[in-house]
């Protein structure tokens, strides 16, 4: 069922709703202030499923546990501007799933003093700017296995119990700019993917490092890595500041034993890598490779490139001063080239001085042009 642009309606009764009903939405009633009145009989049953509100300007509660069915899993509730709280009771639908809030501006607590349910599986917010805090704990939450939190500045810090979350396999955290510090503790050993991004005062991750399957770190210029040693369990890596690459460097890359995808950025208004910053060796094991925004950078200059025996797939793009590809190992099967004038002139067929290189490549696209195409 939907209700929409029904801007007269002040609260929704359940006894009005069919007791058969297992998703409702409520779009742009603009006077919604509660979705069930307080005073209601909650003796009906009801089979309700999935509840998403969205552009509702006047809301300021949601039902309590004792007004929705226990059947409910999926919560989301977008561009709601007078929400402050999901409960002020600290209590969510103990059955709940999915949760997804986003675009509320002036939400601060998800829960104060409260838990999220053990049931729950997902959790994602969005553009909440005024959010101090999500939970003060995760409490026995083994179901949960996705987080991700976005444009959220005035978060401080990220609940407690991190290590306990024995199923999480996701978290991202973006452009959370306030965003100062994980709890002390580590992260859980549950073959993790872990993406940080835009949170300029973070100074480090929590310890078990060696634990992620993959850590992608951006613009994040405070941030401390490594000091646990190199994590050669990891399985991708995505780093953006050259201090970092340069921490990387000193350990050495080629001891990430069990790296298969590798994305070097560069920041299109910082310190750029250079040349010498290149000379490196790649871990045997890549098997993708992404270079991105470096304005100064003429060369790669990797060592033994060429003799990097599972690399199939190369990607470089914004790199104006690039004029030559290194030795490129024969087990490549993709290239793709993009914003790169220079090389690309280079790499013309039968012309460029990097032809050579290129040709055998079964794909291979430049500014999004296929040059060549393997025949079959």
């Amino acid at each position: 069922m939907r209700i929409e642009g029904c801007h007269s309606l002040n609260f929704i009764f359940r006894g009005q709703l069919p007791q058969s009903l297992k998703k409702l939405q409520i779009v742009n009633c603009e006077k919604l202030q509660c979705l069930l009145d307080d005073n209601e009989d909650t003796s009906t049953s009801h089979h309700l499923q999935d509840l998403n509100i969205r552009d509702c300007p006047s809301l300021t509660c949601l039902p309590s546990i004792h007004q929705l069915p226990a059947t409910l899993t999926s919560l989301t509730i977008w561009n709601c501007s007078k929400l402050t709280t999901l409960s002020s009771l600290g209590q969510l639908y103990v059955s709940l799933k999915h949760l997804k809030i986003g675009s509320c501006s002036e939400l601060t607590a998800l829960l104060p003093n409260g838990q999220l349910p053990e049931t729950l599986e997902t959790l994602s917010i969005d553009s909440c700017p005024k959010l101090e805090s999500v939970v003060e704990k995760f409490h026995n939450n083994k179901a949960l296995y996705n987080i991700s939190i976005w444009f959220c500045n005035h978060l401080k810090s990220f609940p407690e119990g991190l290590e306990t979350l024995s199923g999480l396999r996701s978290i991202m955290m973006m452009y959370c700019r306030g965003l100062a510090s994980f709890p002390k503790g580590r992260f859980p050993n549950s073959n993790l993917k872990v993406i940080v991004s835009e949170c300029e005062k973070l100074e480090a991750l929590p310890s078990g490092i060696h634990n992620l399957s993959y850590l992608g770190i951006h613009d994040c210029p405070n941030i401390r890595l490594f000091e646990e040693g190199l994590p050669t369990k990891l399985g991708g890596l995505s780093i953006s500041d050259r201090k970092q690459y340069k921490a990387l460097m000193e350990l050495g890359l080629h001891n990430l034993t069990s790296l298969t995808s590798l994305h070097i950025s560069g920041q299109r208004d910082g310190e750029s890598l250079h040349e010498e910053d290149m000379r490196i060796t790649l871990p045997r094991t890549l098997t993708w490779m992404s270079i991105e925004y470096f304005p100064n950078l003429k060369y790669l200059s990797f060592k033994d490139f060429e003799l990097c025996p599972s690399l199939e797939r190369l990607w470089i793009e914004n790199c104006p001063e690039l004029t030559s590809l290194p030795s490129l190992p024969p087990s490549l099967l993709q290239l793709y080239i993009l914003g790169c004038p220079l090389l690309k002139e280079a790499c013309k067929r039968d012309k460029g001085k990097e032809w050579s290189k290129i040709a055998d490549i079964p794909r291979v696209e430049i500014d999004l042009s296929s040059t060549r195409i393997k025949r079959l």
